[in-house]
This record gives C-alpha cells, structure tokens and sequence, in this order.
C-alpha cells in the first residue's frame, strides 16, 4: 500500500502543476508530501491517507465516472456539502490530466474491477525507503543501457547449421563353402572351395523438395575351386562392377524427371570348365548406358524403397578391350572394338522388408534396340541372424538375343539362369 501512496505522490506532482487552482489537489499533495518523507524516515509507519482522495492515487487509471460528473450540465454545481464540492474538484483535476496528458493514461477502471482485493490477512509487502528506492534505480540505469540490445551478444543455447542433404551408406560381405569327398566315398563326388566378397556403396542427395541425386557401386568378386578341372586351379563364380548414377527433378508427386547413367563390367577373365578360351575379361565388355525419361518413386513406409524408370530415350556403348577372337566371336562383335545403339530401356529397383530381419531385393532392367534386345531380372532373398551374421539366396535370369545360334539352348532359348546361396559375414556401415 504504501509503495502505491509513493507512486501516487510522484505522480500527481505532474497533476497539480496542471491543476493549480483545485485547493483539494494542492492540499492533497501538501499532505502526501509530509507522508512519503513519514514513511521514508519510518517505512514500518501506520500513517493513513483520507479516503477520499483514492482516486489521485493513480491518475494513470481513466475513471469514466469522473468526466461524466464533470461535463454534466447542473445548475446547483456551487451547491452541496463539502465532500460533492470535494469530488468536484478531484473529478476536474483528473479530466485536465486525460485531456493535456493522455499519454500518462494507461489503464481504465474497468480493470482495476478484476483486480483482487488487498485485505488485511493479505501479507505485509516490505517498504522500501526512497532513499534505496533511488539507489536501485539508479544502479539498474547504469547497468542497462539505453540502446537496443544487439541480439549477436545474446548466447541462448541455439546452434544453426547448414542442412547435410546427403546420406551414405554402405554393406559388406564375405561367404565361404566347402566340399570335400573322400577317394573311395561310395555316392562318388566333386571337391570344391568357394569364397564370395560384395561390398555396396551409397551416396544419395535429396533435398525434400525437388531435386533427388542417387549414385551406388557394386562391386562382386568370388571363386571356386574343383578337382574336376584340370585346366584351371580356380574360376570365378561371381564377377561384376556396376556404376549407377541417377538424377531426377521432381514433376509431381512421385514423378521425376530422370537422367540416368550406368557402367558395367568386370574384374577377372572367364572361362569355362576345361575349357582354357577366355570368354570375357576386363573391360571386354564395357556396357555404358545414358537415359533419359521419368521415375517412378513413391515413398513407403518401414524404410521400404522402390523405383520405377521409364526412359524411352537410351544410349548403348559396348566396347571391348580385349582383342581374343573368341570374346568378339560370343558378344557377336567381328572385327569391331565398339558399338552404339539408341533404344528404349526399363529400370527397376526395389527393397521389401518381408518380416523381422528378412528382406528381398530385387532389380530388373530391360534394354531393345528395337532389332535385339536384353535384359536382366535378379533377386535376393537375405535373412540377418545377427548384426554380422547372414544367410542369402541370389537368383539371376538373363535374356541376350544379340548373341550367335550356337549359344541358343533347346529348353531355356536366349534364357540364362544362375544361383547361389551363401552363409557368412555382413557389415553394414
């Protein structure tokens, strides 16, 4: 309470300046003054304060009351008992400070209605002399500034960094298998060793809105031994190097504008069993494609993925390095190093989480330049027992009609089929 009579007082010395012929304002102040250096000198003082004169307390607060008591016409406004010609002059002292300082007027009484009544059960609130008051002031004035504050200086614990719209990935794996059948064993049968290595590279760009850039490498290698052989100590029973790169510019919803790149090949010779002819080797062939169309990709939930492309417009390369006449002989390439072609091509990619820990990848391509054409459909059915154990079952059918007739089979045609299963290490990083 006391601190409000303090703030009344400072205050009304802006009222009564403007109010200097109300003898109730300036008698007001006159006893005001002599209660705050009371209560300065004394800030546990009971001095008291006349009711009537609460409404000068706080002349920041409109009283609606007070301008209509004032601008309402009466002919006995002379009139009455001390206490209407009291109010009287209050009501007029408050109106000079609403009509020459309206600034000053912050509130109305409307609000002073929800406010809660200070009762004398309500705690005591502890006076602090004026002398003190000054000093804290003081104090905090010094110690703010009154400039803007430079929020540069401001530290709020928020750390801001660019987006990293790239995601890399990776998974490696090596199997081994072995048979062994002793000289006399009665069902008879065919010693062998295989060792397969994958290793799978990701780096994918995707900014969530438009743009989507995927590359991955593949790169296959394994062998087999077998007793049965007698021109070869190994061979291999996988081979392969696979370069993809694939852009796309969103067009709607799932649709992408694509451009699409790939290159294959291989690292070691090929051949057959006791047969010493190479049938391929590295870089014989190279199959290069360049593509152009639109990709189907939907986003799935349960970190399922697939991809559809549609590129009517394809660009083969296949160039051979090799020079044997046997490699030219089978991709029918006589007396050529390299081939072009235009066509049309098809790409499929997909990964399906089947159960817990169980998953099927599958990938297919179809290529024709419309007087041959081939194609590729392989899938893999992966179970991880553990973070490093795996077990996998790959299966690859394969379609090549640019091929001689001697290659043609009576039961599969220009079908070629392969398939391996493998139990062994995995990592994925």
């Amino acid at each position: 309470m006391t601190k409000v009579i303090i703030l009344g007082a400072l205050l009304l010395s802006s009222t009564s300046m403007q109010a200097q012929d109300s003898e109730a304002v300036s008698s007001f102040a006159s006893s005001l003054s002599s209660l705050k250096n009371e209560i300065a000198s004394n800030y546990h003082s009971s001095a008291t304060v006349s009711p009537y004169y609460y409404r000068l307390l706080d002349p920041g607060v409109y009283n609606a009351s007070a301008a209509k008591h004032v601008m309402t016409l009466s002919d006995n406004e002379s009139s009455g008992d001390y206490r209407d010609q009291l109010n009287q002059s209050i009501d007029q002292s408050l109106l000079n400070l609403y009509l020459k300082e309206p600034s000053k007027v912050k509130y109305s009484n409307e609000h002073l209605e929800e406010e809660e009544l200070v009762t004398a059960e309500s705690p005591a609130e502890e006076v602090i002399p004026s002398t003190k008051v000054d000093d804290i002031l003081t104090k905090e004035l010094q110690e703010t500034p009154a400039t803007a504050i430079d929020d540069s200086i401001v530290d709020i614990g928020l750390k801001v960094e660019k987006p990293n719209f790239w995601t890399r990935k990776g998974e490696f794996s090596l199997q081994f298998s072995q048979n062994y059948f002793s000289d006399n064993w009665y069902k008879g049968g065919n010693n062998s060793q295989n060792l397969l290595s994958a290793i799978i590279l990701e780096a994918n760009y995707d900014d969530t809105k438009r743009i989507k850039w995927e590359n991955r490498l593949e790169l296959r290698l394994g062998f087999m031994t077998t007793t049965s052989d007698t021109c070869h100590t190994f061979l291999t029973s996988n081979d392969k190097i696979d370069l993809t790169s694939k852009l796309g510019i969103k067009a709607k919803k799932s649709w992408y504008y694509t451009v699409s790149a790939e290159a294959k090949s291989q690292f070691m010779p090929g051949y057959k069993t006791n047969d010493r002819r190479r049938y391929s080797s590295f870089l014989s062939p190279l199959d290069v494609y360049l593509s152009i169309g639109m990709d189907f990709k939907p986003t799935l939930k349960n970190g399922n993925e697939f991809s559809l492309a549609l590129l009517p417009v394809s660009y083969k390369m296949r160039y051979l390095r090799d020079h044997d006449e046997n490699i030219h002989s089978v991709y029918n390439m006589i007396g050529k190093d390299v081939t072009h072609d235009i066509g049309s091509k098809i790409e499929m990619n997909s990964k399906l989480k089947l159960a817990k820990d169980f998953f099927w990848k599958s990938r297919f391509y179809f290529f024709t330049a419309y007087d041959y054409a081939e194609g590729e459909w392989e899938n893999s059915f992966q179970y991880q027992f553990s973070k490093y154990i795996s077990a996998e079952v790959f299966t690859l059918w394969r379609f090549d009609d640019n091929r001689d007739r001697k290659y043609y089979d009576d039961n599969l045609g220009y079908f070629q089929f392969k398939e391996y299963f493998t139990l062994g290490l995995t990592y994925a990083f």
